[in-house]
């Protein structure tokens, strides 16, 4: 079977893509994971130190706690970017399902199912969001906090905008998260099959 990929962006910062990212690693088995950074957190630009990988607290570590056999953080930016996606992904086995986290791969990496989680208004977006969210078949927007207030119609003719055909899950709860997740599952493996 050919390599499936399934990437998580958003927003912004601490959005939940990273929760996203290993609750699918969790449900696709066998899974790898891909963490995408652009700055310079590391010296090299493609990690593979399972001590360093494998930290608690890190996305790397919730991705492997989640049961991903195999996983990778890329932190490069600019022109290094695609090359070094590229080396990464021939590192990985073509058996398994691959759980990209992160805006920035979606330049230069083709997904078959798309996730896109929404915390803050349009106007507050990092920037590589923007492009992220163009590409998103489906989008999870958080209610809470930042987007507090904001009105889901208003909400929706944005994203109608800039992702037309994306499917919309709108939370404003824990449990509404966790339903969140269940369904994006459903439909990533409907995608994905």
């Amino acid at each position: 079977m050919p390599r499936r990929i399934i990437s998580v962006g958003a927003s912004s910062k601490k959005a939940g893509k990273s929760k996203v990212a290993s609750f699918l690693v969790s449900e696709f088995k066998p899974t790898c994971a891909l963490k995408v950074s652009s700055g310079s957190h590391t010296r090299s630009a493609i990690v593979t130190d399972p001590e360093l990988l494998g930290r608690p607290g890190t996305d790397t570590g919730a991705l492997l706690a989640a049961g991903a056999r195999k996983v990778l953080w890329v932190n490069a930016s600019g022109n290094r970017l695609a090359a070094e996606l590229e080396q990464a992904l021939e590192m990985f086995p073509a058996d398994c399902t691959l759980v990209i986290e992160g805006n920035s791969a979606l330049e230069h990496v083709e997904a078959d199912f798309s996730v896109f989680v929404m915390t803050v208004p349009f106007d507050e977006f990092k920037p590589s969001a923007e492009q992220a969210l163009r590409k998103a078949d489906l989008v999870l927007v958080d209610m809470r906090w930042n987007l507090a207030g904001e009105q889901e119609d208003s909400i929706g003719r944005g994203l109608a905008e800039r992702t037309p055909g994306a499917r919309v899950i709108y939370y404003s709860d824990e449990q509404g998260f966790d339903s969140a997740l269940e369904r994006t599952a459903a439909m990533a493996r409907r995608a994905l099959s």
